[in-house]
């Protein structure tokens, strides 16, 4: 169902990653950084067995634990990661929207984790891969990027083979 405009654009960001791999190869792929957002959901990380735990009598007693709903139980999460693994994760406060501004703040945290795990990277240049969402295509967000000391590649149109994120990480975080 993509226009014809959408098509070309498409066929012209894939032909670009693919010059640009035979042109620099393995090298090229390693310095890719790819991420996204999905909503996750909130797990309690005490059990309903430990919450009954026996306690001393001076201890504190424990309040019951209200019921949540499904909604409340979910966060946005965000997950920047390369071929060696996870870059950054950065949960959204609840009531908080992802726009140009969140996410070029997110991208400064992410310069920072890549210079703390993976210093050699910014000196190579890193190529930014994510998809076309408004906040990731905003004119602000292509500032903050190209003032990184990196390159972005950025997908002019959502496509589903070049979005590793949808397919590798979040299926077998979600399990």
């Amino acid at each position: 169902m993509l226009t014809e405009i959408h098509k070309t654009s498409r066929m012209g960001a894939t032909l670009k990653f693919l010059s640009r791999y035979h042109t620099g190869g393995e090298d090229f792929l390693n310095r890719i950084v790819t991420g996204d957002e999905t909503w996750v959901d909130h797990v309690n990380a005490e059990t309903k067995q430990q919450s009954m735990a026996w306690g001393h009598t001076c201890s504190p007693t424990r309040l019951r634990k209200a019921r949540q709903t499904l909604s409340a139980r979910k966060l946005m999460v965000t997950v920047f990661w390369d071929a060696q693994g996870i870059l950054l994760i950065e949960f959204m406060t609840r009531g908080t929207t992802i726009n140009s501004e969140v996410y070029c703040r997110t991208l400064k945290k992410l310069k920072r984790a890549i210079q703390n795990k993976r210093r050699c990277l910014l000196s190579s240049g890193v190529v930014l891969l994510h998809d076309n969402a408004r906040p990731h295509t905003a004119v602000r967000t292509g500032e903050v990027c190209s003032n990184s000391n990196g390159m972005c590649f950025n997908i002019l149109h959502y496509s589903p083979y070049l979005a590793p994120s949808d397919f590798h990480l979040f299926t077998a975080m979600k399990k």
